[in-house]
This record gives C-alpha cells, sequence and structure tokens, in this order.
C-alpha cells in the first residue's frame, strides 16, 4: 500500500478540515467572551437605570435612574392634568367641543381624573428586561435596544363616574338614555302599585370612551376622546314588568332584611335593617346574567342607606397600640391597637341586592340577614407588643344604658367607671372586689348624693348609680366567660337594669358596703385589663375586659320571667317633713320571678352551665304627703296597726325626680355611718 499517498488523499484533508473546525470555534468563542465581556459592561452601565430603547408610549425613558424616572412620570401626569380631557361630539350637524379638567377647590384638589402609583410604575420600568440568571439580563439589555419596546404604564385608574358625570352634564339635551320600565310601590298594605313607561333614547358608547383616556393616559398622551351619539332601545318594557307583577307581594312578605357586623376591635356586635318600607321605595327591575328579570334594589339609594346609616359607625383609620403603666400598677395610657376598617360599599350592596332578588325566585329558603362586608388595614404596632402581662385582645364587653338618670347619678357612675375601674388590672388568679375597687364611698374620694326616701324622711344617700357599674361588670364577665364567685339580684325590677336583648329583668348585679359584693376570679392565666366607654349622648355604658384569650367562650340566655307579680294598692304616708299639701311619690314596681343560663365553653370542650335566678318583690305606689301634723293611729284591742314604714330602697318618683332612681336589692335599711353604693 502507498502510504503516503493514503496519507495526502485521506488522512491530510481530515486533519485540515478538522484545524478549520478548531479556529471557527475558537473565533466564535472569541466573539462570545467579547460579546459578554461588553455585555457585561453594558449590564453594569445601565445598573439601577432603566435598559436603553425603553420608550413609555412614544417618549424614551432609556438610561433613567430611579429618581430621574419618578421625577418624569410626575410631571408627565401633572402636565396631563393641566391639560384636561379634550372631548368632541358631533351629530346630525351639530358639533360640541370641551375640556375636563380635575376640580379644585381653594388648593385642595377635589376630584382627580386619573390616579397612579408612581412607585409601582418606577419599580416596574427598572425591572423590565432584568428577569432571570445573568446571562438573560445581558442578553435582554442587548435585546431591548435593538426592539426598542413601547411600553405603557401599569396603575393608571380612571375616575369613571366622575368623567362620565361630566360628559353627560355637558352633553346636556344631545344626550338622552333610554328609560326602562319599571315599578313603583304606591302602598304596602294593601299593596298598590303603578308600572311605568319605557322611552327610547339617545348615547353613546362609555366603554369605548373610557378606554380612549385610560389607553392614552398610560401612553403619557393627552386624551382626545371623539363621541358619536346612536339610538338605543329600552331593554325593559311595559309588559314585562306585568308579566312578573305576580310575584311582587312575594318579596315583601318575609319582612325585613338585616344587616350584620361585629367589630374586630371590640367584638361589639352590631344590628341595622333594611324595613321593608325602604325595601318599596328602593325597589327595581332588573335583568340578570340569564337574561331573566327580577325585583332588585336601586343601586344609589342602597349605597345612600350604607353611606348615612352604617359608614359613619364602621369606619375607622387604623391605630397602633399604647400601653403606660403608673406607679400605683394602674393602666394611665392604654389604647389597643384596632384595624383600619371601611365598608366595602360595591360587595355589601352586591350582597343585600342578590338577597333581595332571591325572593322573587323562590318562596322558601329566603335570606333574611346578610354580613357587613369590610376592608381592613393592620395596625404597624399591636396589643401585645407593647406590653409583656398578656393584654393582647378584648375577652368580652358589658353594655347597659342609663338614659333618664338624674345628674348626680350620672356623676357618680362616671366616677366609678373612670376614675376607679379604666386602666385597672387584675393579676392572674386574683377574684375581683367590685365594693373594693370603687372605695371609699365618700364625698371627699368623688362621690355625689342622691334622694331617697327613708321611713317617712328624705334623706341624701351616697353613691346613687353604682349598680349600674355592677350590672354592666356582670354582664362583662359573663361575656368574658369569667368564673362568677359573688352575685345578688337587685330586690326591684328597675328599668335601668332590665337586659338590653329582651327588655326583662334578670342580668343585673347589685352592690352594697360591705355585701352584697359583685365579684369573679380571673382565671385565665394571665393579667386581665379592664377599659370604660361612657357616652352621656346615648346613655351607654360599656366595660372592656382585655387579656389572653385561652380558647374559651362566655356567653348568656336572653332573661325569662316565669311569673309578674301584681304591685298592690297605692300607700298615703302623712309627714311633716314636707310643706302642708305637698306629695312626693315612687313608681310602681311590678314583682317577678326571671331566670337565665350563664354558659362557659372552656378550650378543652368542656361547657359549664349556671343558672341564675331572681327574685323581684313588688312594690306599690307609695306617697308622702305634708300635713302639719301626722295623725295618731288606734288599732282594734288585740290587733296589731298596719305598717307604714316605707323600705329605705323607696326611690322619689315626683317633683322633679327620676322615678326609677337606684334601689339596693334585698338589703338592710342602711344604718348610721355607712354608705349606699348602688
Amino acid at each position: 500500500m502507498d502510504l503516503k499517498g493514503f496519507f495526502s488523499n485521506h488522512i491530510k484533508p481530515i486533519l485540515f478540515s478538522w484545524r478549520r473546525v478548531g479556529v471557527s470555534v475558537l473565533v466564535v468563542a472569541g466573539l462570545v467572551g467579547i460579546f459578554l465581556l461588553a455585555g457585561f459592561g453594558y449590564v453594569k452601565a445601565y445598573e439601577g437605570k432603566v435598559l436603553p430603547g425603553i420608550f413609555i408610549g412614544d417618549i424614551s425613558i432609556g438610561g433613567m435612574d430611579k429618581e430621574e424616572l419618578g421625577n418624569f412620570i410626575r410631571q408627565m401626569n401633572t402636565k396631563l392634568l393641566d391639560e384636561g380631557i379634550f372631548v368632541s361630539f358631533q351629530s346630525d350637524g351639530q358639533k360640541k367641543e370641551f375640556t375636563i379638567n380635575p376640580v379644585t377647590v381653594g388648593d385642595q384638589t377635589a376630584e382627580e381624573l386619573i390616579t397612579l402609583d408612581v412607585d409601582k410604575e418606577i419599580s416596574y420600568l427598572l425591572q423590565y428586561g432584568r428577569g432571570g440568571g445573568w446571562f438573560d439580563t445581558v442578553v435582554n439589555t442587548v435585546l431591548t435596544r435593538v426592539r426598542q419596546p413601547h411600553l405603557t404604564l401599569q396603575t393608571v385608574q380612571i375616575q369613571k363616574n366622575y368623567i362620565l358625570d361630566q360628559i353627560r352634564g355637558s352633553l346636556e339635551g344631545y344626550i338622552v338614555e333610554p328609560v326602562d320600565s319599571n315599578i313603583r310601590i304606591k302602598t304596602l298594605a294593601p299593596l298598590t302599585y303603578e308600572v311605568t313607561s319605557s322611552t327610547p333614547g339617545n348615547t353613546f358608547d362609555y366603554e369605548q370612551v373610557l378606554s380612549t383616556v385610560k389607553r392614552s393616559w398610560s401612553e403619557l398622551t393627552s386624551p382626545q376622546v371623539a363621541i358619536t351619539s346612536y339610538t338605543k332601545n329600552p331593554t325593559i318594557v311595559e309588559s314585562d314588568v306585568q308579566g312578573m307583577s305576580n310575584r311582587l307581594q312575594a318579596v315583601f312578605t318575609p319582612g325585613r332584611l338585616d344587616i350584620l357586623f361585629t367589630d374586630p376591635y371590640t367584638t361589639r356586635e352590631y344590628t341595622w335593617f333594611v324595613s321593608p318600607e325602604e325595601m318599596a321605595s328602593w325597589i327595581e327591575v332588573e335583568r340578570v346574567s340569564d337574561g331573566s328579570l327580577v325585583f332588585g334594589l336601586n343601586y344609589e339609594r342602597t349605597v345612600a342607606f350604607l353611606k348615612k346609616d352604617i359608614s359613619d359607625v364602621v369606619n375607622v383609620e387604623a391605630e397602633d397600640a399604647k400601653f403606660n403603666v403608673a406607679s400605683n400598677g394602674k393602666v394611665v395610657e392604654f389604647q389597643g391597637s384596632r384595624p383600619g376598617v371601611t365598608v366595602d360599599l360595591e360587595k355589601t350592596y352586591a350582597d343585600i341586592n342578590q338577597a333581595f332578588i332571591g325572593r322573587t325566585l323562590h318562596d322558601e329558603g329566603v335570606v333574611k340577614a346578610i354580613t357587613l362586608t369590610t376592608m381592613q388595614v393592620e395596625p404597624n404596632i399591636k396589643t401585645g407588643e407593647v406590653n409583656d402581662l398578656g393584654i393582647s385582645e378584648v375577652l368580652g364587653f358589658g353594655h347597659s344604658k342609663f338614659r333618664g338618670s338624674p345628674g348626680n347619678r350620672i356623676k357618680n357612675i362616671r366616677h366609678a367607671a373612670f376614675d376607679k375601674l379604666n386602666g385597672l388590672l387584675i393579676k392572674p388568679g386574683q377574684e375581683f372586689s367590685l365594693i373594693q375597687a370603687l372605695q371609699p364611698f365618700t364625698v371627699e374620694d368623688g362621690y355625689l348624693p342622691e334622694l331617697v326616701i327613708k321611713g317617712d324622711r328624705i334623706v341624701p344617700e351616697l353613691g346613687g348609680g353604682l349598680c349600674q357599674v355592677g350590672t354592666t361588670m356582670f354582664r362583662a364577665a359573663m361575656n368574658s366567660g369569667l368564673v362568677i364567685t359573688e352575685r345578688r339580684n337587685h330586690s326591684l325590677v328597675v328599668p335601668y337594669y332590665n337586659d338590653l336583648s329582651n327588655g326583662n329583668p334578670g342580668t343585673d348585679a347589685t352592690i352594697y358596703e360591705p355585701h352584697p359584693d359583685f365579684r369573679f376570679l380571673n382565671d385565665t392565666g394571665k393579667h386581665i385589663l379592664i377599659t370604660s366607654e361612657f357616652n352621656t349622648q346615648t346613655s351607654d355604658l360599656y366595660f372592656y375586659f382585655w387579656g389572653t384569650n385561652d380558647g374559651r367562650k362566655g356567653y348568656y340566655s336572653a332573661p325569662q320571667v316565669s311569673r309578674w307579680i301584681p304591685a298592690g294598692e297605692p300607700r298615703m304616708i302623712e309627714t311633716t317633713e314636707l310643706p302642708v299639701g305637698k306629695k312626693e311619690c315612687q313608681e310602681v314596681h311590678m314583682g317577678a320571678e326571671a331566670s337565665f343560663t350563664y354558659t362557659r365553653e372552656l378550650a378543652s370542650g368542656e361547657k359549664i352551665q349556671k343558672v341564675f335566678e331572681s327574685y323581684y318583690r313588688p312594690l306599690p305606689q307609695i306617697c308622702l304627703v305634708g300635713v302639719e301634723k301626722v295623725a295618731e293611729t288606734t288599732c282594734p284591742e288585740g290587733q296589731e296597726c298596719p305598717t307604714t314604714e316605707i323600705p329605705s330602697d323607696t326611690p322619689i318618683g315626683e317633683q322633679g325626680f327620676d322615678p326609677n332612681v337606684d334601689l339596693w336589692g334585698s338589703n338592710p335599711p342602711a344604718e348610721a355611718g355607712t354608705s349606699t353604693v348602688n
């Protein structure tokens, strides 16, 4: 074999070919290296800046850093707001042009056209093209230079209602919306109504106008909107409404619709309701998604009700916690953290309307209550973060009303609620005594007297009103699931203390130094903090118990009266303590036997129930009449004369005094040197 020839003819060409491949690879590798090196330098040059070649609309923003980009977006947004939205309208040879601008009052903007989140826009634009690893970033950096992407702002929100209202106002007479046939209720009992007429209209494409405005603003160009009107027929006509009128009575038969809300801060429960009369004034015919017709509620009127009656109560700003304990161990500054709460008007309306629509569709399973939907913003500092005592949340609250109380009674309640109890800490394992917490019962300590009838005399007694405190504390302790170690009811039925759920007596607690007392045990394993809320405008007294919830729940049933006891005949008693002929009386009090069940559900699942039974004695009307001399009473020989003594807990009811002043339960008459403390 000719080896030299074989090498020349076969091996040498192969080696030459591989040599060329190797050279090519080296060249490519060198080019890639140069590319990557250049790309790396390019990336470094644009670090913290918008990549080259990027536009917003037709405006180049490549190379801008965070500060430059923010200034640019804000300046452009201000420019667009100053220029406003230019609108042109043409129909049947008529032409009208106008500009929509923001509304300003003084130096404040009352109505904006557009809002955007500048910080989010900056983040989006600075991060564009930088996703993935380092190599991807290098490639994207080069590609954006070549492709020159035209981006749009991402957070532009247009004020739809304001813009459309401005257009409608400027085109009044040119634009007339079609009117659907509807129902108008005249009376509910008996149900009478009329079907309103439908009419065609002359309108324009709202969504197209709004999308044009948003697209232009997102590209940082002044919106130029051309409006063309067209005839639009009503979607609901008289025959449609007549055909569904047989369901009209059914939508009012279930009665009112309740709206429920639990305050996330205080755990207080609220109930509002939409009455049948309000439904009748809000009702309108609607076409739902499947094309069928139903009776619904007008959006504007329903939302106006939510804003007026509910939002002012519910809406609050988020608040951070505060906690400061004085040297005497009392909390002198406390603010529990609370979330910011705002009524979600859109969602709540939708829920109300859907519940009402259900009345058209069926008779069974009608929704009679909906839960208010809210939006929440969490506080920066939570209650549990500002103390190490376990004060982190509301365990429960008590509520009573003192409407009709005289001035000194109100002052006594306030003194006890704020000066004595607000900020008080109860240690783990401590048995709380209300009398000990409120002592001493003296004028020097801040308590004021109230007038009562004792025997045949009218005398002042200190501390009238404190049983309002005892009753409210009793309810707070039960709602917190605590062990009640001492409680006694009043001897008479007093309206101040009737339960707010049904107006019956039974959930009251009287106190009188030294006994009866109101006591409970703090068995939560953590401290309990008492806070007070006292509102003279609404006559509301609240106590809140703060601590650490160990999983327990406490609640009590509405008190039930098993027997009412007649008061008996009125009694008149002569006295020289009053001017001749003057009469002062206390009110009649029927007696009662009442009871309710207090339930504690422990974290272990154990349920502990206790029935509280209360007896209230009857009391007829008793009057003192002023005379010059009290007539002597003679009794038949061998018979006991009827007593004329008036119980010491008998309040004055006339001559400008409140008829329902405090009573002292089944306590003995006050002796000299003791203090009446209810």
